[in-house]
């Protein structure tokens, strides 16, 4: 070897040392979380695998299983049908050499009308007996040509013209076997003496009639068990069709499922979608058994077994989010909650605080946060307060100018339906005024929850709904449970349901709406409140969505608009820049103010 090639062997094993020291040192600067990862991944793949070996095994089996449990039902009802017709066949037989029919035909001569007469009662008496020997036998017969009598276990002796014994022994062995179909029915037949010259009488037939219903319900009732339709046939060209359904399988189906080899007992399968077959033919009674069941039916356990496959691969999906949830836990659930604070704090809410016990890097971090907005906190206090205590004042100034106004058209209400003498009326509403009084008044608290705000705002429309009678309908939409807690400034609602009755509808004379609704939006729920007035322009609407984005210090001199904006005043005190009052026109037509406040789902 020269010495190219001892320096061409050198470089190509330092390439592959130097590739795989970049390898291992990748692996060592990876994070711990892929590491984590890469390991919990390596031992769930073969884990996974061996269950998919095993479940796809386990449906083969059961399909298997399956196939075999059709199989086994059709070899039952074969070996049932097969012993019933075995003794059927020998019933007829056996009766055939009985003394009183095999004799009656000669003996008839020389007997008395009452001897023929006694021995056809006692023919029909043994007919019954056979009968009930079987539920397959619907009925019984035995003709004497002789007498021209026809004896039937089901009704009874009558006379009979000979073309009925000649069209039913015409039929006899018809199916090639000891089954005969005449008539539309199956039968036993046995003649004596048998003639192949069907015109010479012979001496009596003796026939057992099969009933199809029978065994039509005996098929209806294998079939129930296994999903399938079963169809029983007679005769080698399947002259004969009973089936558990009312749609049976045509003979030309039956012709491809029918076994190659006619003296065989094997069950033969034949496929044509959406159905598989199965067969079993009697050579010894000529009649074939066939059961064809849907392949959705043979593929149940198959997706039974793939549905528990599937179950697995999202078992081990939960399994693997669950671990990486648990890997990540420590450092991204942290680290959002301190982005979701100062998220909050660019928004103006600076009431959060974030709660922690950690003694970790994090928990410097969130104690640091919580001074820093409790720092912000106190510089809003020195910048708002005084503007806090303004809104108060001006609210308890339009409380002692409003209620006087409103007592005086309360009582003057009360008045009026005293004078009437409506007495049910002035509890209702003087309780209602009540109501409305003892919340004006009550001073010691500047916040209630929303609940109780609503409360007030329907008790008030409850009180203007009684003035104004049928010339007001209020359409209320209640207030949902989950935000009855919300705490807000008291008297924010009742001030716009004021200004809709006292701008909007106090001069219309009938028609009058005012409508309360709710929208819930991301994390802001907004309090609408419209009215269908027909006094409302486009430039009063501009001028008052004006009024509600200048500064909270702007003073008006229209009195409706200085009580809306000191409501807006308010709500943007109390939850920051981005609440607060909205206008636009209703889809009713009038005025449809918004207010927006703050709501998270717990």
């Amino acid at each position: 070897m020269g010495g190219a090639d001892f320096r061409l062997l050198f470089a190509v094993e330092e390439r592959s040392e130097g590739e795989m020291r970049f390898a291992v040192g990748s692996w060592k600067n990876a994070s711990i979380v892929v590491k984590l990862m890469i390991a919990f991944v390596l031992v769930i793949l073969p884990l996974y695998g061996i269950s998919i070996m095993i479940t796809h095994t386990s449906s083969k089996q059961m399909q298997t299983e399956v196939e075999k449990a059709h199989e086994s039902k059709l070899y039952f009802y074969h070996n049932h049908l097969q012993f019933e017709l075995e003794r059927m066949s020998g019933l007829v037989t056996e009766f055939s050499f009985d003394d009183t029919m095999s004799t009656l035909s000669t003996r008839a001569a020389i007997m008395s009308r009452y001897e023929v007469t006694s021995s056809l009662n006692n023919i029909h008496n043994k007919l019954g007996q056979i009968m009930v020997t079987s539920p397959y036998i619907s009925d019984v017969v035995y003709y004497v040509p002789a007498l021209h009598k026809r004896v039937s276990a089901v009704d009874g002796i009558r006379n009979v013209e000979d073309t009925e014994w000649k069209d039913l022994l015409a039929t006899m062995g018809n199916l090639n076997g000891e089954l005969s179909y005449s008539d539309n029915n199956l039968y036993f037949l046995k003649s004596n003496p048998y003639n192949m010259n069907h015109e010479e009488p012979p001496n009596f037939i003796l026939g057992i009639r099969l009933s199809e219903e029978e065994l039509k319900h005996r098929l209806q009732q294998l079939a129930e068990t296994g999903g399938s339709d079963i169809t029983l046939s007679f005769g080698e060209q399947h002259n004969v069709l009973i089936s558990s359904s009312d749609e049976p399988v045509s003979a030309a189906q039956l012709h491809q499922v029918s076994p190659d080899s006619p003296e065989s007992m094997q069950v033969t399968r034949y496929q044509s979608d959406p159905y598989l077959y199965y067969s079993l033919y009697d050579p010894d009674h000529s009649f074939t058994l066939t059961a064809s069941i849907p392949n959705d039916v043979l593929q149940a356990p198959l997706e039974q077994y793939n549905l528990w496959l599937w179950t697995l691969t999202l078992i081990s999906i939960v399994i693997i989010m669950i671990f990486s949830f648990s890997i990540y836990r420590s450092i991204h659930k942290p680290l959002s909650v301190l982005i979701r604070g100062f998220r909050m704090a660019e928004q103006g809410q600076t009431s959060i605080h974030i709660p922690q016990s950690r003694r970790d890097e994090f928990g410097y971090l969130y104690s640091r946060f919580n001074h820093m907005i409790e720092r912000l906190h106190i510089l809003i206090d020195e910048n708002y307060v005084a503007r806090i205590r303004t809104s108060e004042a001006e609210l308890k100034h339009l409380q002692s100018q409003i209620q006087p106004h409103f007592l005086y058209n309360s009582l003057f209400s009360i008045k009026q339906m005293a004078e009437v003498e409506n007495v049910e009326l002035i509890q209702e509403f003087t309780d209602y005024l009540g109501q409305y009084f003892r919340y004006m008044s009550r001073d010691s608290h500047s916040e209630v929850s929303l609940g109780e705000e609503v409360d007030h705002a329907l008790v008030y429309a409850s009180i203007q709904k009684i003035r104004f009678g049928s010339r007001v309908q209020l359409q209320l939409e209640e207030l949902s449970r989950e935000y009855r807690d919300i705490a807000i400034p008291r008297v924010i609602i009742q001030p716009i349901v004021e200004n809709v009755f006292e701008h909007a509808l106090a001069k219309r004379s009938q028609g009058g709406i005012l409508k309360l609704s709710y929208q819930v939006e991301h994390d802001k729920l907004s309090i609408r409140i419209e009215d269908d007035g027909d006094q409302l322009t486009d430039e009063v609407l501009s001028s008052l969505q004006e009024s509600f984005q200048e500064s909270a210090n702007q003073r008006h001199d229209n009195e409706e608009i200085t009580g809306l904006m000191n409501v807006n005043q308010r709500l943007r005190i109390k939850f920051g820049a981005g609440y607060g009052l909205c206008a636009q026109r209703s889809a009713l037509g009038g005025l449809c103010m918004i207010l927006n406040i703050p709501w998270r789902r717990e």
